[in-house]
């Protein structure tokens, strides 16, 4: 998949327990499942990292796919390195994955694809999933992954940046937001809704996130919550960023329609997931349940504090 002109550029950036064991073999299992891609087209691969990491970066990546460039950049967040990987990328189309999510073989095809025949989406998001059969596992995938996903392929409000394409130009236009903090990349979707532009969602261009447990949804949750309250101060233009000048009183009517939101994932998207209709009633109680988590995030913003005890950069 050599070439000075690529078709698509890849790019990657390991969002989660940066630096330690486990970030690495995220890492080396995406690059195995990109080198298996059945792409016949050129292709370039760019691995985003964080200079203080350049002396520990295993020198075996590249062993995995030969086609790798690695570029180090000062900044830390994974918002700052995804920027800087697309600016460092050649192609009009850009793929972005994040390294704890590995693709299915078609994954590049369909995705050039889907860009090809929507020409007017500025960005196509694919489908995310957790691997595991369990109830639990099914329970956070459904809850946690299908926010972009409409239920069908067509437009959608929300771009899942750990599996999307984008128009190289359209999103340095419209970069994710490194000033904000984690778990805002809606504030750029919206940003390219406001513009005019079309986001597309394609649930043939899958990826299987890993899925550490407990405490990784925990995790997420503090984050979504945070970002919930975050972005609303920053940017006033977002949906609902009245409640948030209520004041903390305002975290109440955002739980809510959280919640209801949530209970529309289950009833859209939960065969998707593999929730059995049967099992729905367990998975409306837990979105409940996940919601709360979310407040300690929320009072943190409000704060002015960070949401702390993370393995998210």
């Amino acid at each position: 998949m050599n070439s000075s002109a690529p078709s698509i550029s890849v790019v990657m950036v390991c969002d989660y327990a940066a630096g330690q064991h486990g970030g690495w073999m995220d890492i080396r299992k995406s690059l195995a499942a990109l080198a298996a891609q059945d792409l016949k087209e050129p292709a370039e691969f760019i691995l985003c990292e964080s200079e203080e990491f350049r002396n520990e970066l295993p020198a075996s990546l590249t062993q995995i796919l030969p086609d790798l460039k690695i570029v180090f950049v000062p900044g830390r967040s994974s918002y700052e390195l995804k920027n800087a990987a697309v600016e460092a990328a050649s192609s009009e189309f850009v793929a972005m994955l994040d390294a704890d999510c590995a693709p299915r073989p078609d994954w590049l095809r369909r995705l050039l694809d889907s860009m090809r025949r929507h020409p007017s989406a500025a960005a196509v998001s694919g489908k995310t999933t957790y691997g595991g059969k369990s109830l639990g596992v099914r329970i956070c995938s459904l809850l946690s992954r299908a926010y972009s996903d409409p239920g069908r392929d067509g437009p959608t409000q929300a771009v899942s940046d750990n599996n999307a394409g984008y128009r190289r130009s359209l999103y340095l236009a419209h970069p994710l937001p490194a000033h904000i903090g984690g778990f805002s990349a809606h504030v750029q979707s919206q940003a390219l809704l406001r513009n005019g532009y079309l986001l597309w969602s394609d649930s043939q261009i899958e990826v299987e996130h890993n899925f550490e447990g407990w405490s990784m949804e925990k995790d997420i949750r503090r984050h979504r919550g945070h970002s919930a309250v975050r972005t609303r101060l920053l940017d006033p233009s977002l949906r609902y960023a009245w409640l948030i000048r209520l004041g903390r009183i305002g975290i109440a009517p955002l739980l809510a329609g959280k919640i209801l939101t949530s209970w529309w994932d289950c009833i859209r998207c939960g065969r998707a997931h593999g929730v059995r209709w049967y099992e729905l009633p367990v998975v409306m109680t837990a979105a409940v349940g996940l919601a709360l988590l979310e407040v300690p995030g929320m009072l943190a913003a409000f704060r002015g504090s960070e949401s702390g005890g993370t393995c998210f950069r």
